[in-house]
Formats: structure tokens, C-alpha cells, sequence
């Protein structure tokens, strides 16, 4: 007999994390976070917000949980789904689809979620509901690297006033200053007639501002003064191959962006 299944829209913190934490206890990638750890990176600094969020509930118990946040960009509204997951005993059950209906219907504008490249599951139920993969997305470790660019810090007013709106790429949610809160630095860098920019969170470079043929000049400049992690997309191929010809490392976890199209406000 199928236990009765409740949803809760803006459940409370500590049901958000119990449901968060049970439902990715087996998951490929390991997340050990207290409940204080959990809201300070997926509430507020991915900026999934509890009223736009749903956990479900049986006999009390929250057993699955669905993320949500929701910004408003140039080019319009977009919602995303910032996770989904049920506790392994209770899968199989339309839970997730459940869920998922639950954002599509109270999504505004364009619907963006990502997931793990081999969770074959997810992208499966994703695909039924209408998402489309529209890039990869792919992390790397620096190498030592050598540059005779000049770096100086800028404001961060410019990264809105100057290269958001003159940038040739979108970034993902998770490293838009627009769509997350996060303490970052810009900074200029510049050789001779060569410029360009880059946006840290400590040692997470969160974006590269420049022409596609300073690409490896960029990167030189982004790691030359220690170890960075960073994320590039498959839309920015002259960043991924400047990437693999230094030799940064490319992690084996690897995602997929997906929007379901054809919803746009």
C-alpha cells in the first residue's frame, strides 16, 4: 500500500534540510553540511528561497524536497530548479514528477535546472517533462602558470555597468552575481594593447570578460598567482580548449544545463 503523500509550499528550514539531506544520502556526490552550512550555500548564496521551495511529508516525516529560486534578467524571468530529491525509500512513488509540476506550475518565465552527467534517472524524468539539454558544464583545477599581465583590483559596479551587458556569453546561475549572493572581486588585467577581466570568489574564478583569441593569455593570468578552481561551458570553446592545452585538470563530475523551452514571459 502506497504511504499518503502531503506537499508543503515554504516548509520550514529544518524540513528543508532533513529532506535535502535524506534524499541525497546516496547520491554520487557527497554532501556533508550541517543545517546553519546548508542555508548559508543553497538558500542564500544560491538564492533558493523557501517560499518558492516544496518538501513532501508522510506521517510527518519529510521525505523529498524541490529548490527553487526565481531572478529577473536582461533578457527576462528565469526560475530555476536548484535540486530535487526523494529518500531512497520512497522513489518510484511520482514524487519527484510530483514536485517537479509543482515548479513548472508556479515558475515565472524561462525554467532552468542542472544535473549530473550519468544520472540517467533524473535526466530521464527531466526529458518526459519537456527539458532540453543547451550546455554541458565542466570544472577544472589550475596548473602553475606564468604571465607577464598586470593585474589591479576594479569596482564591482563595473562587472553591471560594463561587462555583464557587453559580454558575448550567459553564465550559469551558479556564478551570475545577478542570480547568487556572493562576496567577489573583480579585476582587470592588461598587457601592453591586451585587456581583460576576471571575477573571483577566493579561488573559484566565477567568469572570464575578454576576446576568445586572449583565451589562454586569460587563464595564464587567472592562475599565475596560485591554484584556482573554475567552471566553463561548452558555449565557450575557446576557454575549454585554452584550458585543456595548459594542462588544468578536468574534474570527472561533469553537468548538464536544461531548459524547457518554449515558456518565456
Amino acid at each position: 500500500m502506497h504511504p499518503v503523500i502531503s506537499y508543503v509550499q515554504h516548509p520550514p528550514l529544518q524540513d528543508l534540510y532533513r529532506a535535502f539531506m535524506d534524499g541525497f544520502s546516496d547520491y554520487m556526490i557527497r554532501f556533508d553540511m550541517n543545517e546553519a552550512q546548508f542555508e548559508a550555500v543553497f538558500l542564500v548564496r544560491d538564492q533558493n528561497q523557501p517560499t518558492r521551495s516544496v518538501v513532501a511529508y508522510t506521517d510527518g516525516r519529510p521525505v523529498a524536497v524541490m529548490l527553487s529560486g526565481v531572478a529577473h534578467l536582461d533578457t527576462g524571468w528565469v526560475t530555476r530548479c536548484g535540486g530535487l530529491a526523494v529518500a531512497p525509500d520512497y522513489r518510484h512513488l511520482g514524487i519527484a514528477h510530483e514536485l517537479m509540476r509543482q515548479f513548472d506550475e508556479q515558475a515565472t518565465g524561462k525554467r532552468l535546472l542542472e544535473v549530473i552527467q550519468g544520472n540517467d534517472p533524473a535526466l530521464a524524468l527531466y526529458d518526459r517533462l519537456g527539458y532540453r539539454v543547451v550546455r554541458e558544464i565542466m570544472y577544472f583545477q589550475s596548473v602553475p602558470t606564468e604571465t607577464n599581465a598586470t593585474r589591479e583590483p576594479a569596482p564591482i559596479l563595473e562587472l553591471f555597468d560594463t561587462y555583464y551587458p557587453a559580454a558575448g556569453h550567459t553564465p550559469i546561475w551558479q556564478v551570475d552575481v545577478r542570480t547568487t549572493q556572493q562576496q567577489t572581486e573583480l579585476v582587470r588585467v592588461r598587457e601592453g594593447e591586451t585587456s581583460g577581466a576576471l571575477l573571483f570568489r577566493g579561488s573559484l574564478l566565477l567568469d572570464v570578460f575578454g576576446r576568445d583569441e586572449d583565451a589562454e593569455w586569460l587563464l595564464r593570468a587567472a592562475a599565475a598567482e596560485g591554484p584556482i578552481r573554475l567552471t566553463l561551458t561548452s558555449d565557450r570553446p575557446a576557454l575549454l580548449s585554452a584550458a585543456r592545452q595548459l594542462g588544468f585538470v578536468q574534474d570527472e563530475i561533469a553537468q548538464f544545463e536544461m531548459i524547457k523551452p518554449g515558456i518565456e514571459t
